[in-house]
C-alpha cells in the first residue's frame, strides 16, 4: 500500500459560467510548485460536482470553456509524475448538476414526486443542486467514467464523492425496493435501500479499481470508515474546523476514532487553507493550519491541505509559500511520527462514527484534563481499556449489553452519565447492581441543581451548582457510595398562563443521588456532558475528574502545572521511546468565525508520565534533542519542559 506523507487536494468545481477554464494553466509550473511545497500526492478533479469533466473524455461532458484538445487533468498528471508526485482522481458520483440538466430522467426523485434537492446542500452549493440516482442508467455512466480514467491515466487512486445515500423514489428505486420485499412508503425501508444502493455501487467500483491488488488509494466520501475499509484502501478525515458543521470539537473525535479502525492503512487529515468550502479569497494563518495538522500527526494521521484552484488554472504563489512553510515546519519532526501509536487508559463510546453533541463534549472535557483515550464503536475490541465512558444517552442494545457485560466481567470499569446504561425501553438499568442505583424516571427538576458530599465537597465552590441539562431520578442501592446529591428548586421553570416561573432558585438538598460510586462504576444521574456543552461549567468538569479519579488511580499522563486548559497534550509511542505532544493554540470565535491566529508561548510545563515498566535513558525536546533533566520514581518519570511556542514534542528515550 502506498503511504504518501504529505498531501494536497485541489477542488475544481467550476460552473458553466466560467469562461476560461484551464486557459492559464501551466502544468510544468504547477508541478514545480507542488514539488517545492514538499507534497508527494495531489488530488485533482477528473469530474466535478457541476457534472463537468476536465480530461479527454469520450463518455462524459467536458467543461464547455476548455480549449479544444486541452487535456487539463492529463497534462497535470504527466507533469506531476515527472516530478515524482503521485495524483489521485476525484470524481463526484452523486452530485452532478450538468448530467441532471441533460438527463433529468437520471435525477433522484423526492417522496413528493419532484426532482430531489437536498436541504443539506442549500447553504453549501445551491438549493437547485441535482442529485443523480445511482439505480438509473447514470450508474453505468459513472462506472464507465471511472473505468475510462483508470485506463487512460497512471493515477495512484480515486477519491469518490457524494455517497450520501439520500432516499430516492424514482421508478428504478421503487422497483428495486419492491424486488427486495421493501415498502417504498416506509421511510425506514427507503433509507435502508438507499444505503444498500450506495454500498452496492461502491462494491462495483472496488471491483473495477481493485485497490489493494493494484496498490491504489480508494476512498468513498459518504460511507462510514468501516465501510470504506471494506471497499476502499485508506481513510480521509475531512474536517475543516472553521466550517459550522464541524468546529474544533470534530477533529479530536475523528482522530481518536479512526486510529482504532485502521490496521495498516493510511489516514489523511484533510483541513483547508481557506475558511469555508467555496471560499477562494481567504488564507488561514500558519498557526491555524499547523494546529490542525500537528493534532493529526500526534494521532497517527498524515497532513492533507485542501485548496481551490482558480478556474483559469492559476496557482497563486502566496498559497504555495504558506503551504511550503507549514510543511517544512512539520517535516522536522517526521522521525518521531513514523509508525507511532497512541497508548491510552480508557475509551469513550461513540453512538456513530462522528459522535453526538454529548460525546464531542466528553472528548473536549477529557482533552482539557489532558487524559489519554480512544473513541470506540460497538465493533471495537474493548479489552485493552481500563475504563469505558458512556456519555449521557447510551442505551444498551443487546449487542452493547454483551460488550458491557464482557468488560465488567474482565474487571473493567464504567463511567456513565444520564440515561447511559438503561435498556432501550428506558425501564431499568441493565446492570443495576454494578451501576449501584435503581432507575425511577428520566427527569427530576427543571432546572436541577447539585451539591457534592463528604470528601468531595472541596471539588466545587460551596454553593448549589446547576446541571444545565436533564437529571434522572434514581435511588442508591444499599452499598453504593453517594458522592453528590440533587438540589431541588423552589418550583419548576414554566408559565401557568398568569405567572412566569422563570427565576428558579435552588431551595433544598434532596435524598436523590447525583454522583454515585461502586467498585466498578462511577455514575452521574445528570447529563453531565450535555450540561458542559450547554454552559461550559468548570464545576461539571471537576465532577467528571473526580469520577475518573475513582476509576483510574494511575493515569498515563499528568500535567502538573504550566499548561492552560485550552492546550492539548497527546502521548504517542515508538519502539524505543514515549513522546508527549504539546499543543498551545487558542481557537476563538470572532464575530461569526472560528479562528486561530497565534501560537502561544508557555514555560515550565511540569509533566508526570507513566512508563509501563520501561527504564528512562534520557529526556529531550525534538527536533534539536536538547536534554531535559528528569527524575524517575518507580514507574513514572518527572520532568519540566522549559518552553514551547505553539507546538512542542518532549521525547522520553528508553534504555
Amino acid at each position: 500500500m502506498i503511504k504518501p506523507e504529505y498531501v494536497l487536494f485541489f477542488d475544481n468545481h467550476t460552473a458553466q459560467a466560467c469562461h476560461n477554464v484551464g486557459h492559464n494553466f501551466d502544468a510544468d509550473f504547477f508541478a514545480d510548485q507542488i514539488k517545492d511545497t514538499g507534497a508527494e500526492l495531489v488530488g485533482f478533479h477528473a469530474k466535478c460536482n457541476q457534472g463537468f469533466c476536465y480530461y479527454d473524455t469520450k463518455i462524459g461532458i467536458r467543461h464547455p470553456s476548455l480549449k479544444p484538445g486541452h487535456d487539463y487533468f492529463g497534462d497535470l498528471v504527466s507533469a506531476c509524475i515527472k516530478q515524482g508526485i503521485k495524483v489521485t482522481a476525484y470524481l463526484n458520483c452523486g452530485l452532478s448538476n450538468e448530467d441532471g440538466v441533460v438527463h433529468p430522467e437520471w435525477c433522484q426523485i423526492g417522496k413528493d414526486g419532484n426532482i430531489f434537492h437536498p436541504e443539506i446542500l442549500e447553504s453549501m452549493i445551491t438549493p437547485y443542486a441535482r442529485i443523480m440516482c445511482i439505480n438509473s442508467p447514470y450508474r453505468d455512466y459513472i462506472l464507465s467514467l471511472i473505468r475510462e480514467v483508470k485506463e487512460k491515466y497512471p493515477v495512484s487512486g480515486f477519491l469518490l464523492d457524494s455517497f450520501n445515500a439520500f432516499p430516492c423514489y424514482c421508478r428504478h428505486c421503487i422497483e428495486g425496493m419492491r424486488k427486495r420485499g421493501m415498502d417504498p412508503e416506509n421511510d425506514q425501508d427507503a433509507a435502508e435501500f438507499a444505503r444498500f444502493s450506495a454500498l452496492d455501487l461502491a462494491s462495483d467500483i472496488s471491483k473495477i479499481v481493485e485497490p489493494r491488488k493494484n496498490n491504489l488509494l480508494l476512498y468513498f466520501l459518504g460511507l462510514s470508515p468501516r465501510e470504506n475499509l471494506k471497499y476502499g484502501s485508506y481513510l480521509e478525515c475531512e474536517c475543516l474546523p472553521t466550517y459550522p458543521s464541524w468546529g474544533y470539537d470534530a477533529l479530536p473525535v475523528q482522530a481518536r476514532y479512526l486510529r482504532t479502525v485502521v490496521k495498516d492503512e493510511p489516514v489523511f487529515n484533510m483541513t483547508g487553507r481557506f475558511y469555508s468550502w467555496g471560499d477562494f479569497g481567504t488564507l488561514r494563518t500558519d498557526a491555524a493550519i499547523e494546529y490542525d495538522l500537528f493534532y493529526g500527526l500526534a494521532n497517527g494521521m498524515r497532513p492533507n491541505i485542501g485548496d481551490h484552484i482558480h478556474p483559469s488554472g492559476i496557482y497563486y504563489i502566496g498559497i504555495k509559500d504558506r503551504v511550503k512553510k507549514i510543511y517544512d515546519t512539520l517535516k522536522q519532526y517526521d522521525p518521531w511520527y513514523r509508525d507511532a501509536v497512541n497508548p491510552v487508559d480508557f475509551a469513550i463510546y461513540l453512538p456513530n462514527p462522528y459522535g453526538s453533541s454529548s460525546t464531542k463534549s466528553a472528548v473536549r472535557m477529557f482533552c482539557e484534563l489532558k487524559m489519554q483515550f480512544d473513541c470506540v464503536d460497538a465493533e471495537a475490541d474493548w479489552s485493552k481499556y481500563k475504563v469505558i465512558v458512556l456519555p449521557d444517552d447510551i442505551l444498551l442494545t443487546r449487542k452493547l449489553q454483551q460488550k458491557v457485560e464482557d468488560h465488567l466481567r474482565s474487571g473493567g470499569k464504567i463511567l456513565a452519565t444520564g440515561e447511559s446504561g438503561l435498556d432501550p425501553a428506558k425501564a431499568e438499568f441493565c446492570f443495576e447492581k454494578e451501576w449501584g442505583v435503581k432507575f425511577k424516571k428520566d427527569k427530576t427538576f427543571c432546572p436541577a441543581y447539585f451539591t457534592m458530599t463528604d470528601d468531595w465537597q472541596k471539588i466545587i465552590p460551596a454553593l448549589p451548582q446547576a446541571v444545565n441539562s436533564d437529571c434522572m431520578e434514581t435511588a442508591a442501592l444499599p452499598d453504593t457510595v453517594v458522592a453528590g446529591k440533587i438540589i431541588a428548586p423552589y418550583y419548576d421553570r414554566k408559565w401557568d398562563g398568569v405567572y412566569s416561573y422563570f427565576y428558579t432558585p435552588p431551595e433544598k438538598v434532596t435524598t436523590l443521588p447525583f454522583v454515585t460510586f461502586t467498585e466498578q462504576v462511577a455514575y452521574c444521574s445528570g447529563k453531565l456532558f450535555d450540561g458542559y456543552n450547554t454552559a461550559a461549567s468548570v464545576e461539571l468538569r471537576n465532577v467528571c475528574k473526580a469520577m475518573m479519579d475513582h476509576l483510574l488511580a494511575d493515569p498515563l499522563l499528568k500535567v502538573e502545572s504550566g499548561f492552560p486548559s485550552f492546550a492539548r497534550a497527546i502521548v504517542s509511542d515508538q519502539a524505543d521511546r514515549r513522546m508527549v505532544h504539546l499543543l498551545n493554540y487558542l481557537p476563538e470565535k470572532r464575530g461569526e468565525m472560528l479562528i486561530v491566529e497565534d501560537a502561544f508561548e508557555t514555560c515550565n510545563i511540569k509533566l508526570d508520565l507513566r512508563l509501563d515498566g520501561k527504564k528512562v535513558k534520557r529526556v529531550c525536546m525534538a527536533p534539536a534533542e536538547e536534554e531535559i533533566p528528569f527524575t524517575q520514581e518507580g514507574d513514572h518519570v518527572f520532568f519540566t519542559v522549559p518552553r514551547i511556542c505553539g507546538y512542542g514534542l518532549a521525547v522520553v528515550k528508553f534504555e
